[in-house]
């Protein structure tokens, strides 16, 4: 009887050891979110992907990361910038092995004299994988950009035929990826069809929307932008020729 009661005590105390403290938990994957968002802010990529599981991915908007590679590939372009990134947590939850995040993000760049203000509704998916909590997933949803002056560029064209749209069309997505790359999720190029029978002289005009001046300057005048300019298809020029441009913005 003696050996039972002392079986049933040490299984007792073994229990106690056993158990999760939940405010040490929430604590911990916090911690784990925050030293994520400071390695990104020192361009620390090894330590990013030590804090990810191997199959962690990203939806934000206007951009789609399958993998870590995707949203590495995204903060490199933002090299030589000052990042400054700041998490209000609303709620964490923690059940089991899996954790739940709900916080608002915000982030401001400055690069060269220009300042990108980011806010963000996100919630994350974290994982507890050999006693440590990483990065599982991830949703982005950005708020409207106060700064957003709907700065828009209007190229009016004439095209002759189908082959040259696509041709258009291939290199604009070339200056989408490079503006996406940059950060500028919701900039960028869109190349739309007048309605037939409606006008006599434009069949085709490319959108360009930059939000205001300081977008538009400190897109225009990148490295990443510059290479594919000077990369630019000839036949794609060639459309440009006798285009009519337009900048338009709210009044």
């Amino acid at each position: 009887m003696k050996n039972l009661f002392l079986i049933l005590g040490m299984l007792v105390i073994l229990t106690a050891c056993q158990t999760v403290d939940p405010t040490q938990e929430k604590a911990a994957v916090e911690t784990t979110l925050n030293d994520f968002f400071n390695a990104m802010e020192d361009f620390n990529y090894d330590a990013m992907r030590a804090l990810c599981t191997t199959d962690f991915s990203l939806y934000e908007t206007g951009f789609d990361h399958t993998d870590l590679d995707g949203l590495i590939a995204s903060v490199k372009s933002m090299e030589g910038a000052n990042l400054n990134i700041t998490l209000d947590i609303d709620k964490t939850e923690v059940v089991g092995d899996m954790a739940l995040v709900l916080l608002q993000f915000k982030a401001a760049i400055e690069n060269g004299g220009t300042t990108m203000d980011i806010d963000a509704n996100e919630n994350y998916v974290l994982k507890k994988e050999n006693g440590k909590w990483l990065m599982y997933y991830c949703h982005s949803t950005h708020l409207p950009d106060k700064s957003d002056k709907h700065l828009a560029s209007l190229h009016l064209l004439k095209i002759p035929d189908a082959e040259s749209v696509d041709v258009l069309q291939n290199a604009m997505k070339k200056f989408n990826q490079v503006i996406a790359e940059m950060g500028y999720w919701d900039c960028g190029y869109t190349v739309m069809q007048v309605v037939p029978g409606s006008n006599d002289e434009f069949n085709y005009f490319i959108k360009g929307n930059w939000k205001n001046q300081e977008t538009y300057d400190a897109i225009h005048d990148s490295e990443g932008w510059k290479s594919v300019s000077d990369n630019f298809p000839e036949e794609a020029s060639k459309i440009l020729e006798d285009q009519i441009y337009l900048k338009i913005v709210d009044l």
